[in-house]
């Protein structure tokens, strides 16, 4: 078991999820670009991105979506499964820019044999501006009830 393992009986609605800052840079959106090869040129090309009336790249809006996701396992532990994540994009956020993802749990509760916890969440600029909201993600997290093998205790 992983030292920061968090169990469906630990958490409460209204819990907020520990947040997680980030300063956008242009290295971290070429190796996102990368790794999910999506090559667009808005998100690391300032010549093509000025050119079509932007004042430098742009984060591409997936990558709030790695950035959440990484928020949550920092706070629950590898032995989560991320049921569901939707986002709404509302500002552009440009190389430089601190970018802070947060949530809280919003409702907790059992359904076909599943421990589930929906959180909120959003993403604020450096302004305090929402990036992303509204958003929320579906968790199934471990019970202290159940064993490694599945086995109730």
């Amino acid at each position: 078991m992983a030292e920061n393992d968090l169990f469906f009986e630990d958490v409460a609605v209204g819990d907020d999820i520990p947040s997680l800052a980030s300063r956008a840079t242009l290295v971290q959106m070429a190796m996102y670009a990368a790794a999910t090869w999506d090559f667009h040129r808005y998100h690391y090309d300032k010549e093509f991105a000025q050119s079509k009336g932007f004042p430098a790249p742009f984060v591409d809006g997936q990558m709030f979506g790695g950035l959440l996701t990484r928020m949550l396992i920092s706070w629950t532990g590898p032995n989560v499964v991320l049921k569901k994540l939707n986002v709404k994009y509302r500002v552009m956020v440009f190389p430089g820019e601190m970018i802070i993802c947060m949530g809280k749990v919003a409702q907790k509760y059992t359904e076909g044999g599943e421990n589930l916890v929906r959180c909120e969440l959003w993403v604020e600029n450096e302004n305090r501006e929402k990036v992303v909201a509204p958003a929320n993600a579906l968790l199934a997290l471990p019970s202290k009830s159940i064993n490694m093998n599945g086995v109730s205790s």
